[in-house]
């Protein structure tokens, strides 16, 4: 710590030695220290001096105090969650909001410009932006910004527990605002993907539903009498069969031919009708 002094009757040398005598370090902004003419006796003896062969012009006791101006930590938090919205390109539907305490900042001046460096990514939605507050006088203060970022989207989720394999109806779903980390294209976001299709797995109240998650519905079910059609070469035949498995349209499934009682895999063209292509 430095303060305005004046040296006469001694040397230039003598002066610039005597001009390095640190005193102490400042207090920090808000706090005080106090200086002692024992101290400062100590002070010049510490870099070579004899106090006693100078005479002193210093009162028994000074006291320093340095000026504080608090930096507010909201205003430490718009700067990281500017800088975030800017930094990922989020929507303006983004939430951004902080996820630990911020400390409020003392600085030395009023004149403290705030800098919120780059973002870096934790995981789940988290992230954490260092932040520079720096006075005029060149002195700075980082704090670490922690955010939560997600998205407010509307999906379809289970109204009730839902059991594998039971049809799903509108009374059972319905469209509820989530909060997620990022953009899913494999949740459902209109009720109608979900209505009439199969739970696929056990839904639990409340959870949002993937397209994973549902099936179409079987159209034919195993022991049913179907049509087979037989097509060879452009020529088809029909015979009799019997369903081996559920299936929706489109699926392979297993059926066995009546008169033979061979079993072939066929595709389900409709409620009553299945084919297979015989190379």
């Amino acid at each position: 710590m430095k303060s305005a002094r004046t040296f006469t009757g001694v040397d230039a040398e003598t002066q610039a030695r005597l001009a390095k005598v640190v005193l102490g370090t400042s207090p920090l902004p808000g706090l005080e220290r106090t200086i002692t003419l024992e101290q400062v006796c100590i002070r010049l003896r510490q870099h070579g001096f004899e106090p006693e062969r100078f005479e002193l012009t210093v009162p028994a006791k000074v006291t320093v105090r340095r000026q504080k101006y608090a930096i507010d930590a909201e205003q430490i938090a718009q700067a990281a969650i500017g800088k975030v919205r800017l930094a990922l390109g989020l929507p303006p539907d983004a939430l951004v909001e902080c996820d630990a305490p911020i400390r409020h900042v003392s600085v030395a001046d009023g004149n403290a410009q705030i800098t919120p460096g780059e973002p870096r990514p934790l995981g789940a939605g988290l992230y954490s932006v260092p932040v520079q507050v720096a006075c005029a006088s060149g002195a700075t203060v980082g704090v670490h910004v922690r955010l939560r970022v997600s998205l407010r989207r509307e999906v379809v989720v289970a109204q009730r527990a839902i059991r594998t394999g039971e049809a799903i109806d509108a009374d059972s779903i319905a469209l509820q605002p989530i909060a997620l980390n990022r953009d899913d294209p494999h949740l459902l976001t209109d009720p109608t993907e979900a209505v009439g299709k199969i739970a696929r797995r056990p839904i639990a109240a409340g959870q949002p539903f993937r397209r994973s998650d549902i099936d179409a519905p079987a159209v034919v079910r195993r022991g049913q009498n179907v049509k087979l059609q037989v097509r060879l070469n452009g020529a088809m035949v029909e015979a009799d069969a019997v369903v081996l498995q559920d299936g929706q349209v489109g699926a392979r499934i297993r059926v066995q031919v009546t008169d033979t009682r061979k079993t072939l895999l066929a595709t389900v063209l409709g409620a009553e009708t299945v084919a297979v292509d015989v190379p």
